[in-house]
């Protein structure tokens, strides 16, 4: 049941976003063509503004999460209720302190605004922008029970539905009546009814949970508190080297390039959260897995997740390298592209970042928050100073090797050694001997189809960028296939797929049969 409800959140999580994936191209090639690369910038500008006040949520949602997963399992009714009080109550007061700092963000916005923009039309729009996140702190704390319950396919149905009627709306109002202000409202209002309709739905399924009272341990507190305070620290990190370079771009270049910027990161982040929402899937089914104290299986649990990352992140990495200009090309026009540089540098983080994705799964899972919480910050401190540096000395593209320093300097090794210590009990050589195992083995498809496809790079012609791509599909996947098709690895996922293929033909057989009265 464990693995079958993680491959159904999985696919879920797969399926919502490429659903998402071309009416969200379609918005954003309307966007500019009615609103033009400034205002985009400004929008992307405010989303990393944003995202930096979030870092007052300090880390209460993994926290709780992992704290429920126990009394969970367990059925432990006045605990589970006792977290989700103590959630709630901690959400809506960071909700309010967040409301706060915003408003008195207000008259420092010029500073990063350069321009021909009306600095009281900017104002408005971020406060628009500021009320969409603040909601989330009022409605998102009873989501912890279907990721606990390892439901979370619900939330990527609902929020797939919610996008798709926020995407057609805007759509219609870019193209009839050109407006930021139009684009932010539909957003808000459409949020607030997606929060609202959800909460009913989680609060009828879960009504046992709402129907006592509720309570925690004093020494619950403070194991919540303490990770919490670890957690703060993550999220200090992780917001001064994921939130920072809009803000650094827009000071020191202008808005114009972030919009650009941001065209490529689209492209980028739908592949990646493609990814990230199929482990984030999973992530429930590994805080389960770890109650049975078994590490052993929850090693070959990793082996299998990193080797499947692997597999996706380097092919997606590759493929992205070949073909994202042509892309662009098509998409919008040769005003939009960025440097070689840039773009290797961008994809390089990526990798990184994602290849990373097995052990940050078993480090949430595991609660791993405490032993690590001064990484974060050093890597953060790194990121900002090394990308102020060098955006003087090379422009944009510092931006993202201050970027990749950071990166390789702390957060590479130290949350695979937290990991394989307090997880696994492994010495962290065998991480590092995995981890360049396949990077060398990458590099093969990735010198095969540079050289493959460098005919097909730089056009704007839908039949050469399709030809690309098909390359790019056959080669890196044929190599991979004929490579590890003996593993155990690929052994048993390709049994997951037939199993699960099995599964539904089974399913529509008994529901034709039954149709027709067999």
């Amino acid at each position: 049941m464990r693995v079958q409800k993680a491959t159904l959140n999985a696919v879920m999580n797969v399926l919502s976003f490429i659903l998402l994936l071309f009416p969200a191209f379609i918005v954003r090639k309307a966007f500019i063509d009615a609103l033009g690369n400034e205002l985009l910038g400004l929008t992307a500008l405010y989303t990393s503004m944003i995202g930096m006040l979030s870092i007052l949520e300090l880390g209460i949602g993994s926290a709780i999460v992992y704290a429920l997963y126990q009394p969970f399992a367990e059925i432990n009714t006045i605990k589970i209720k006792g977290y989700l009080n103590y959630y709630a109550k901690f959400y809506k007061i960071i909700g309010a302190i967040i409301l706060g700092v915003g408003i008195c963000m207000l008259p420092f916005l010029p500073l990063f605004i350069k321009g021909n923009l009306n600095i009281m039309d900017a104002r408005i729009y971020f406060l628009l922008f500021l009320a969409n996140s603040v909601i989330t702190y009022f409605f998102s704390y009873k989501f912890s029970l279907l990721i606990v319950a390892q439901e979370e396919y619900r939330i990527a149905v609902s929020m797939t539905l919610a996008k798709l009627g926020t995407f057609a709306l805007q759509f219609v109002l870019l193209k009839l009546y050109p407006s930021l202000y139009a684009f932010l409202i539909i957003q808000l209002v459409i949020n607030l009814l997606f929060y609202y309709i959800l909460n009913r739905l989680i609060h009828k399924k879960f009504a046992w949970v709402f129907e006592v009272k509720g309570e925690i341990e004093p020494s619950e507190k403070r194991e919540l508190t303490k990770n919490m305070k670890a957690m703060f620290f993550h999220k200090i990190g992780g917001i001064l080297v994921f939130s920072t370079d809009n803000i650094i771009m827009a000071y020191y270049i202008n808005l114009g390039v972030v919009g650009v910027f941001n065209n490529y990161y689209m492209i980028i982040s739908a592949f990646q959260a493609t990814i990230l929402n199929g482990l984030s899937g999973i992530t429930a089914s590994i805080g389960q897995l770890l109650t049975e104290n078994n590490r052993e299986n929850a090693f070959v649990v990793h082996q299998r997740l990193f080797f499947i990352s692997f597999w996706l992140v380097s092919y997606m990495v590759i493929s992205l390298w070949n073909t994202i200009n042509s892309f662009i090309l098509i998409w919008l026009n040769e005003e939009q592209l960025l440097d070689s540089l840039t773009i290797g540098l961008i994809l390089v983080n990526l990798y990184i970042f994602l290849m990373r994705g097995s052990v940050d799964r078993f480090k949430e899972a595991g609660g791993i928050f405490y032993q690590d919480r001064y990484a974060p910050l050093i890597e953060g401190a790194v990121n900002i100073v090394a990308s102020l540096v060098l955006v003087k000395m090379m422009g944009l593209s510092g931006i993202f090797l201050g970027t990749l320093i950071s990166n390789i300097a702390v957060i590479f090794w130290v949350k695979p050694k937290m990991v394989y210590k307090y997880v696994f009990h492994k010495p962290l050589r065998q991480y590092f001997q995995l981890y360049f195992k396949y990077l060398l083995l990458a590099l093969i498809p990735l010198f095969v189809t540079h050289l493959v496809t460098s005919s097909l790079k730089g056009s704007d012609s839908i039949l050469l960028f399709l030809s690309n791509c098909v390359l790019n599909l056959v080669i890196i996947n044929g190599f991979y296939w004929a490579l590890f098709h003996r593993t155990p690895e690929f052994s048993y996922f390709k049994k997951l797929v037939v199993n699960s293929l099995a599964a539904s033909r089974s399913r529509f057989s008994f529901q034709k049969g039954f149709s027709r009265g067999q």
